[in-house]
């Protein structure tokens, strides 16, 4: 089950770190081919507790990676062990795993509170215990309140929330989901934020898989980087971008008038170079990318200049790859 929530609202105690620091998930020179097509190439990783991002464009090789982890795939060469021991030889750790795939059909005439006490009813529990689980973990995803409709008449987020729910009912430690935010609107895409860092927070050890960079940046810092089958990248997301800062990088602003703006812009010592696509348009050149986007607001507030966009073209994950891959993504 879920940990037990107070009055409050606040989660149990977190349960404790597996003994013998034993990684809960552990890839060892793990590759994965379809003939002369490697969609994992030689990964060698060790995860254990809080959120974990898995970024990477699509076609990186995230969801093999957890189809491996699912046993959906055998390796073509190495070893993928959960808990320590080799799901193919022993299927036991799967009873501690909760799975969100990409795409998955749902019984749309089901109730979510339906759907969720069903299977929590597969992993052995009698009717009444799946019932009260699938109600709290429903109530964890902020779905208590449509526990009893239909999911067919759900919005995307709320589908994805329930899936989140029915991954947890079992009390699971570790939790995979590959894609959870795709296609939901703002509010769902926060709501599901929220979860993850909670379960995060909790203890459980969860793999989140994403395209965009700044989703992954919402929830967790401790980043998997995959390109073209291959590990880019393993650690901490704010080191790498200090490193990117770095590098060239291109800071876009929209104005009443980009000229006027630029040229109080081009004394600052982290601005190499201007341009104007258009008169209210300026694209500004830096090597010192989170300097001068940390001193903007105060620059063009004491210039009094008129600004309606700031953003930034090229801070996103194929940026992040090509400088990772050495200019290759």
């Amino acid at each position: 089950m879920m940990p037990d929530m107070t009055q409050q609202g606040q989660p149990a105690p977190a349960p404790q770190p597996a003994a013998h620091n034993v990684p809960v998930v552990l890839f060892s020179g793990v590759s994965k081919s379809y003939g002369r097509i490697h969609a994992l190439s030689n990964i060698t990783l060790g995860l254990s507790g809080g959120v974990t991002g898995i970024l990477g464009m699509n076609g990186a090789g995230k969801s093999t990676l957890f189809k491996l982890l699912m046993g959906k795939l055998r390796p073509s060469a190495g070893e993928v062990k959960l808990f320590g021991m080799n799901p193919w030889k022993n299927p036991a750790p799967y009873a501690k795993v909760g799975f969100v795939p990409e795409h998955e059909k749902m019984h749309d005439w089901m109730t979510a509170l339906e759907f969720v006490s069903t299977f929590a009813r597969l992993h052995g529990m009698t009717r009444k215990e799946a019932e009260k689980e699938a109600l709290r973990v429903l109530d964890f995803v902020g779905l208590s309140d449509v526990a009893n409709k239909e999911i067919g008449r759900f919005s995307k987020g709320m589908r994805q929330r329930t899936k989140i729910a029915h991954a947890l009912v079992n009390d699971p430690e570790l939790i995979i989901l590959d894609e959870p935010l795709q296609g939901c609107d703002p509010l769902a895409r926060t709501t599901i934020m929220n979860v993850i860092r909670e379960l995060g927070k909790l203890g459980r050890t969860v793999l989140v898989s994403s395209h965009i960079l700044n989703e992954i940046e919402r929830i967790t810092e401790q980043i998997v980087i995959l390109h073209q089958g291959k590990l880019v990248a393993l650690g901490n997301l704010h080191a790498i971008r200090e490193r990117l800062d770095q590098i060239p990088h291109t800071i876009r602003i929209i104005g009443e008038d980009a000229r006027a703006l630029a040229r109080d812009l081009l004394g600052h010592p982290a601005v190499f170079g201007v341009s104007f696509p258009t008169d209210q348009e300026l694209l500004i050149q830096t090597y010192h990318f989170g300097q001068l986007h940390a001193e903007l607001p105060r620059l063009i507030v004491e210039n009094n200049h008129r600004v309606s966009v700031i953003d930034n073209p090229d801070d996103d994950l194929e940026s992040l790859l090509n400088y990772l891959a050495g200019g290759s993504a």
